[in-house]
């Protein structure tokens, strides 16, 4: 009679994308292409908030998922497939960060469609240039933070993970990602309170 605990670990969320990754696993490809085709965009995304070389986003795309092509064989769904592909993508991103001491600036690029502002019928010129200058502005302040603290908030904000999730993408307890974000907000949060101050004092001097 077999124990109960020599049961093989299976993820209790319903997840296709693990029934995929199980399936290219066992050898089926046209899986990984599926894989592939959903998670780029974002994948990219995800890179562009770490690195600065639009090149260098594409080819660390490019890399996270060759390593999960070459993980295949050790994995083992003990969480959401996207936690396990964001987990490479971070320590990929961080790594080419600590290799190459990569400083990172403000290119004004576009955030991903689902959080991007867009024009709306009320808008003026200079409604729109306003806005364009809040996303510049805090594109700076978020590549501005530590690493990991920028992690732990675009993968919470930005991927939309709970906490449990991006601890396991880090590899990190709940309550550190907590105070990661804690502290990442509240870093925010002065630097935009500083730039409101300095302007009323540049609108005073008009």
């Amino acid at each position: 009679m077999k124990k109960r605990d020599e049961a093989p670990l299976r993820p209790k969320m319903t997840d296709p994308d693990v029934e995929l990754m199980l399936a290219f696993k066992n050898g089926d490809e046209e899986s990984f292409v599926k894989l592939y085709e959903k998670y780029r965009n974002r994948i990219v995304h995800f890179t562009r908030r770490f690195l600065q070389d639009p090149a260098q986003n594409e080819e660390a795309a490019q890399d996270v998922f060759l390593k999960l092509y070459k993980s295949r064989t050790q994995y083992k769904p003990t969480a959401r497939f996207s936690t396990f592909l964001f987990r490479i993508a971070t320590n990929h991103c961080l790594n080419i960060q600590a290799r190459h001491d990569t400083k990172l600036v403000d290119r004004n690029q576009e955030l991903d469609e689902r959080h991007d502002v867009h024009p709306t019928a009320n808008s003026t010129p200079e409604t729109e240039a306003q806005t364009s200058e809040l996303r510049t502005t805090l594109n700076k302040m978020l590549f501005g933070l530590p690493e990991n603290q920028r992690a732990a908030l675009v993968l919470c904000h930005y991927e939309g993970m709970s906490y449990k999730e991006a601890s396991i993408a880090l590899e990190l307890t709940e309550s550190a990602v907590k105070s990661l974000i804690h502290r990442a907000r509240e870093k925010l949060s002065h630097q935009l309170k500083l730039l409101k101050q300095r302007e009323v004092v540049g609108h005073a001097m008009q």
